[in-house]
């Protein structure tokens, strides 16, 4: 059964190794460290037992809007709905931090993060050049976070 906790320094190893696993331009371990004291109880983890299975880091900005620095799972435990799982909670904190919306960046050549993302409700709202690179530009995907009320 997977948990969802706030991560800990204990976690950092295993989450490096994720990070390492995901992304062709990791995050250092000393970085990844560093988010865990700036980001508090937004840098979180999916556990099987003593195992990271994935984590995500968030922060927010000018207490309206929360930002997805980083998420990611292991490669064999893709597709089980962890990502989805993680991302949720990490945007039910950011409600509770009074964000009312979410945004990440996602590189614009990665279909299955971008059709990850989309499924979850973030859209595409504007491109930007060169973010992860030269020629390596970066979709800001933006997810509402309230549920507008109407009334008869």
């Amino acid at each position: 059964m997977v948990v969802i906790s706030d991560a800990t320094e204990g976690d950092l190893q295993q989450i490096y190794e994720i990070e390492v696993e995901s992304f062709d331009q990791p995050y250092s371990l000393r970085l990844l460290k560093a988010y865990l004291i700036l980001s508090g109880n937004l840098y979180i983890v999916a556990k099987e037992g003593d195992v990271v299975q994935g984590y995500a880091i968030g922060i927010t900005q000018n207490k309206i809007r929360g930002h997805v620095i980083s998420i990611a799972t292991r490669a064999k435990a893709r597709g089980k709905g962890i990502g989805s799982t993680i991302l949720r909670e990490l945007e039910r904190r950011f409600l509770a931090c009074g964000a009312t919306y979410s945004y990440l960046e996602v590189e614009t050549k990665n279909a299955n993060a971008l059709l990850f993302y989309s499924h979850l409700g973030y859209l595409i709202s504007y491109t930007r050049k060169n973010y992860y690179g030269r020629n390596r530009h970066a979709f800001i995907m933006l997810k509402s976070l309230t549920v507008a009320c109407y009334t008869d």
